[in-house]
């Protein structure tokens, strides 16, 4: 498989994913909790443990992995949204959109879809976790979340200078906050961060040959433009060109 560069020097790898689940279930068994290791505001090292779901962390790193969603448009999923058909694990996601567009008022869902078979190993988390939810309405991730406004600010990768700000409305209530499934996924691997997960999923699907069109459909990107950082100049682009088939064969 090619690589192409991209804005890190490194991204979540198949074999990052599964390091991720094994720690988990290694978890599990001591029942022991996560730690969430930082520095504080005095330059000094803090450990907080947090005590976690076992089955629906291994879901969350899944979801992440598998559908390279946002995170605040993974944490709202519910039971309802998650169902399987004709070999296929389908999830409805929440697509967040700028305040100033009109769209705003009615909420935009769209439904991704995933083979079982050919991604079982990182499914069937999902599904066995799904499973022991009971009624339709159960957020998968829930939490102590409240309604809010979600500022997102957009940086100059070179300057670090600030380009754009958005600005989201929240609503929903009940479910995970992002800061705590920041420290969860921090805790299980030092390198990573939810958006990490979409960032590498993009990557390895330029990799992978697929089309600026066909990654803009999947992370529901506004601009074409996005979709272009990860497929221009990359190997991959040209790998179908390179075996094409011309004359008699």
């Amino acid at each position: 498989m090619p690589k192409i560069l991209t804005e890190h020097s490194d991204i979540l790898r198949e074999h990052d994913v599964e390091a991720m689940l094994t720690l988990v279930d290694e978890l599990e068994k001591r029942k022991e909790p996560v730690i969430y290791i930082h520095t504080d505001e005095q330059g000094k090292e803090r450990k907080e443990p947090i005590t976690i779901h076992y089955k629906m962390i291994k879901a969350l790193i899944c979801v992440a992995y598998l559908f390279g969603k946002r995170i605040s448009e993974i944490l709202p999923i519910k039971r309802k949204d998650v169902y399987t058909k004709r070999g296929y694990l389908y999830i409805r996601f929440l697509v967040l959109k700028k305040k100033t567009r009109e769209s705003l008022a009615m909420p935009i869902m769209k439904v991704k879809r995933v083979s079982i078979r050919k991604q079982h190993q990182f499914v069937m988390p999902i599904i066995d976790f799904v499973r022991t939810l009971t009624l339709l309405e159960m957020p998968l991730f829930p939490g102590r979340s409240r309604p809010h406004k979600q500022i997102v600010k957009v940086k100059d990768p070179k300057t670090g200078e600030i380009k754009k700000v958005y600005e989201y409305a929240v609503k929903h209530e009940g479910i995970m906050s992002r800061q705590h499934a920041y420290k969860i996924l921090k805790a299980l691997n030092k390198e990573a961060y939810p958006h990490w997960f979409r960032h590498s999923l993009a990557t390895q699907l330029a990799e992978d040959g697929h089309t600026g069109v066909e990654l803009k459909h999947w992370f529901d990107w506004s601009r074409y433009d996005t979709a272009l950082r990860y497929v221009e100049g990359g190997p991959a682009m040209t790998k179908g060109i390179s075996n094409r088939k011309v004359g008699k064969q």
